[in-house]
């Protein structure tokens, strides 16, 4: 699960913030908090952003897609919390902040989170948080996909074996090898309790197939487009397939009012599943 470095990580975080500070409320993105890991020099430029510099940057698909797929993850953790989950793992966290937005929520209903990430991207972040929050029910713990296994995970998951949980991971798959991602989701369907919930997004075969061949990802992790043979895929693991959606229907399912001629990114495939 090796990213080029922590940059693709900052470079979400900025897109988020810019589209919650420059984008009508249809198209803003909800992420008000992601403010506190931008450095403050580029906040201000972010801030700041021209109207052609703007333009350019909705002339890219990825720019809207990132804004669905913020409000799409929002919703599996809602959903998620109201089916009566007690625990959320957050997998690949980098500058993702569902653990502190969602913060009256899940005090509310004693949902503990844990954050995962790469040793030095968690050390980072623990760092970061300390800064201007401070949540009770948030651990930490680093971990690499890319490993064969992951022994300290097992533990804390073996720690409430009954309690249902979600795990979430937002543009992680692409980072990790074929073979390592395939049997990380066997890994959850044997260690989650029936009725846990998994949710992730993945790089369609055929496109953008070298995305991710960085470091120890050689293979990096991709499924195809059609919905029989992701549930079947999925089936295979011990894994129930929820919800497929492709990135660009999504797109223009929760963008409703997008420009008609806006490009929309056709890249990724979106699943919910449950632990059957």
């Amino acid at each position: 699960m090796k990213l080029p470095n922590l940059s693709e990580s900052m470079y979400v975080a900025r897109l988020r913030y810019i589209q919650s500070i420059h984008e009508p409320s249809e198209r803003r993105n909800p992420d008000t908090l992601v403010r506190h890991f931008i450095p403050l020099v580029q906040r201000w430029r972010s801030a700041w952003l021209g109207r052609d510099d703007l333009n350019r940057l909705r002339a890219q698909p990825f720019y809207h897609y990132l804004v669905a797929r913020t409000k799409y993850y929002d919703d599996v953790v809602r959903d998620a919390v109201a089916d009566g989950v007690g625990r959320i793992v957050i997998v690949g966290c980098g500058s993702d902040t569902r653990a502190y937005r969602f913060q009256p929520l899940l005090a509310k209903t004693g949902v503990r989170v844990l954050e995962c990430d790469q040793p030095q991207a968690i050390q980072i972040k623990q760092r970061m948080i300390r800064k201007w929050s401070r949540v009770e029910n948030v651990t930490y713990l680093p971990i690499d996909l890319n490993d064969d296994s992951w022994p300290e995970f097992e533990r804390w998951l073996g720690e409430s074996p009954k309690t249902k949980t979600l795990v979430l991971m937002e543009g992680v798959s692409v980072y990790v090898n074929t073979a390592s991602f395939t049997r990380f989701l066997r890994f959850l369907a044997t260690q989650l309790c029936v009725g846990s919930h998994l949710a992730y997004d993945y790089k369609i075969r055929g496109v953008s197939d070298d995305e991710g061949r960085v470091g120890r990802t050689l293979d990096p992790f991709r499924l195809p487009a059609g919905r029989d043979d992701v549930t079947a895929f999925h089936q295979q693991r011990g894994l129930r397939l929820e919800h497929f959606e492709l990135s660009s229907d999504l797109t223009v399912r929760l963008l409703t009012n997008l420009a008609s001629n806006a490009p929309l990114f056709s890249e990724d495939g979106l699943v919910r599943l449950l632990v059957a």
